[in-house]
């Protein structure tokens, strides 16, 4: 008696498990909230905020000169090709890359802070505002910063003067 029962109650469980769900795809199929977009993505401080200081982006450029250059034009950073590679990306991201394939001859081997102060002098070279205060060296801390970059000037905006 107790297993019949049991089935009883399953099939009547489960019968309003299908019509709870029946319901719901119709009430959403009529609903004009229900989309299937991507959510927007998550605004917060930017490249664009002055998220590091001149000294450290000194100090960068230094790092830059003696472990860099040999291997990297400036040209590679900056502009287009920076914007192609990292826009919308954490800082996170581009800390992790540097921190770990770099330099190329020995990849792995710039301290944190080092890293921190090429990512600075990165952002100085691509034109971005100094603030008052060095980026952390630290993925963790980094994750907060998306990478913006200022758009590029339009043909028209660099006329010349007859």
């Amino acid at each position: 008696m107790t297993r019949l029962l049991y089935r009883t109650m399953l099939c009547f469980l489960g019968a309003g498990l299908v019509s709870a769900s029946a319901a719901h795809a119709q009430t959403a199929k009529k609903s004009p909230a229900h989309t299937t977009a991507k959510a927007p993505v998550a605004s917060g401080p930017t490249t664009l905020n002055g998220i590091y200081t001149d000294e450290q982006s000194a100090r960068g450029r230094d790092v830059y000169l003696g472990s860099c250059k040999s291997c990297h034009a400036p040209e590679s950073h900056t502009g287009a090709t920076f914007a192609k590679w990292w826009r919308g990306k954490r800082l996170s991201d581009l800390f992790a890359f540097i921190s770990t394939r770099m330099p190329k001859n020995d990849p792995g081997s710039l301290a944190p802070d080092d890293v921190a102060d090429v990512m600075a002098y990165l952002l100085k070279m691509n034109q971005m505002p100094v603030g008052e205060a060095d980026l952390p060296a630290d993925a963790d801390s980094l994750k907060k910063f998306r990478i913006e970059t200022k758009p590029a000037a339009s043909p028209s905006a660099k006329r010349t003067k007859p």
